[in-house]
């Protein structure tokens, strides 16, 4: 027996060879091990932790914790100081987490607690805060050449931004910033570029603010945000207050027209060019936009319904919230760190599942008509137009699942263990329920439209409406030899009315009799194709074939 041979593990590749000559003859040396670097977490909790005064006990906790990416240093003096144990010793530990803002403490405290529970830490968190640094407001300045001509169209140019030496500085908004930008400018010539206040001038893109609000107290800032948040509202009551003008009667709709400027006050407010200035230029800018988007509604409500534009409302919040749940679900899981073979390994996985369940569905539909769908021809691409509908459905109800576990897990309601495996075993119960689902579905909507195409051949004697491939149509059926009983199962045939056929892949031809009655009266019928001639029914409203 061969001896075993020892293989060390997760080793880094060796770096390439280069040549005597030099790095410069190899050409750039590119690292096979280096990877793209994932994007910063944002959420930063800096906590203070006491540790068991043992060099031991620090090496391993700090070892754990810069596993996890977390940093870890000694607490100075003015940060350990406390009327606490002498036998410990602070460490300041930052843990970083991605999500959102609220809860991120509270998640960051827990997984400390949890790794010091499973690994048998002498660690205690005593201190926790969030870590925020607040940003001022800032100006950007782009220095451009002055026109040598003037008028409206160099003005214009140059606010465009078509005279930019492609240089910006940003600088601390205030009344002096310009020349605070001017000064910075000025005092190096960055990347060969200098300014020169004769021949340069400085520009703000108009989609940029000149004057941010700075210095704003805490209740400042939230009339700021309650106000952008009405200006929003207002927005979008001035597009649906246009519509309902076009929808409302008579005198109702002044209504929709006086309410349309609702908004207009708070919108005037957001905008930062009537920001600064008095309440009539507020309130003149702000009646200008809502009229506009009252007229845009009004354009729009020609052609929407009332019921149209509130289901649209309902379907984009619900797309809003499952598309944004459903990234939040699957961002920096194992299935975008795998998706590159995860993606074509699923790839002919679901294209085989649509092909059979859209032969399923086929074999519903013709079932009703006591026709097996593999004596038809259905065609390849019908089937899976037909598992699309309810694939989608199926799938649409197992996404908005996955956006709530997205929303969950934002919020840092998922940290834990006990969570992980609940996400774990409703993912597996959730790809069970989308294929039963989708079964389901497909199977309703198949025999749902058979019935319909029944009812219709039935009582009107007009083809039925095809269904995705299949097609229906109404024939007489003629013996070719009179004289002879024609070969039949299920007989008789009829040759006085027409059946409805579906064409035929082989000798025999399956035949649907709409006028047989009874429940338990199989109404199908089989002939052999060199017996019969089947002509297309020109008269189907009388439901009788002229016997020539």
């Amino acid at each position: 027996m061969s001896p075993r041979v020892r293989v060390r593990r997760n080793l880094p590749l060796p770096a390439p060879r280069v040549p005597e000559g030099g790095a410069d003859e190899a050409g750039p040396v590119t690292d096979p091990a280096a990877v793209v670097p994932a994007p910063p977490r944002r959420r930063r909790v800096r906590m203070l932790v006491d540790v068991v005064d043992h060099p031991d006990e620090v090496a391993y906790v700090t070892g754990l914790f810069e596993e996890r990416g977390w940093s870890v240093r000694p607490a100075e003096a003015e940060e350990r100081a406390r009327a606490g144990d002498a036998q410990r010793t602070a460490l300041v530990v930052e843990v970083r987490l991605y999500g959102a803002r609220f809860g991120a403490v509270r998640t960051a405290v827990a997984e400390v607690e949890r790794l010091a529970r499973q690994a048998e830490l002498g660690a205690w968190v005593r201190d926790a805060a969030l870590v925020e640094h607040e940003r001022p407001p800032r100006t950007t300045y782009h220095m451009h050449r002055v026109p040598t001509v003037g008028g409206a169209l160099a003005r214009l140019w140059t606010w465009l931004g078509g005279l930019d030496e492609q240089r910006a500085v940003t600088v601390a908004a205030g009344p002096d910033s310009r020349e605070a930008a001017g000064a910075e400018l000025a005092a190096r010539p960055l990347g060969g570029r200098d300014f020169s206040p004769g021949r340069h001038g400085l520009r703000v893109p108009g989609h940029s603010d000149a004057h941010p609000p700075r210095d704003e107290t805490p209740q400042a800032r939230r009339v700021r945000l309650a106000w952008m948040t009405a200006g929003a509202v207002g927005i979008v009551l001035a597009v649906v207050c246009g519509m309902y003008v076009v929808w409302a009667d008579g005198a109702w709709k002044l209504v929709p027209v006086l309410l349309s400027t609702a908004g207009a006050l708070p919108l005037g407010r957001m905008a930062k060019e009537t920001r600064d200035r008095g309440r009539p230029a507020q309130w003149a800018a702000g009646v200008a936009g809502t009229s506009a988007l009252a007229g845009f509604g009004a354009l729009a409500g020609r052609d929407v319904t009332p019921g149209d534009l509130w289901v649209g409302v309902l379907l984009l919040g619900a797309a809003a919230f499952a598309g944004t749940g459903v990234v939040l679900a699957v961002r920096r899981t194992f299935f975008t760190r795998h998706a590159a073979w995860l993606v074509p390994l699923s790839v002919p996985v679901v294209w085989s599942m649509v092909g059979w369940l859209g032969g399923r569905m086929h074999d519903a539909y013709l079932d009703r008509f006591g026709i097996r769908a593999a004596t038809v021809p259905t065609p390849t691409l019908g089937r899976y137009l037909a598992a699309a509908e309810p694939m989608a459905l199926a799938l649409g109800s197992v996404l908005f699942f996955v956006a709530v576990l997205g929303w969950l897990r934002h919020f840092h309601l998922g940290r834990d263990g006990g969570f992980r495996l609940f996400a774990v075993v409703i993912s597996t119960l959730l790809a069970v329920a989308y294929a039963l689902t989708a079964i389901a579905l497909g199977a309703d909507r198949a025999t749902g439209a058979a019935d319909r195409a029944a009812l219709r051949t039935a009582t009107l004697g007009t083809n039925p409406p095809g269904y995705f491939g299949l097609r229906g149509r109404l024939v007489c059926v003629r013996p070719v030899d009179r004289t002879t009983p024609v070969p039949v199962e299920n007989g008789p045939v009829p040759t006085t009315h027409p059946v409805l056929s579906f064409g035929s892949t082989g000798d025999w031809i399956w035949l649907w009799d709409p006028s047989r009655k009874g429940r338990d009266t199989a109404k199908s019928f089989a002939v052999r194709r060199e017996d019969v001639q089947l002509l297309p029914a020109k008269n189907t409203a009388p439901k009788r074939c002229t016997s020539s």
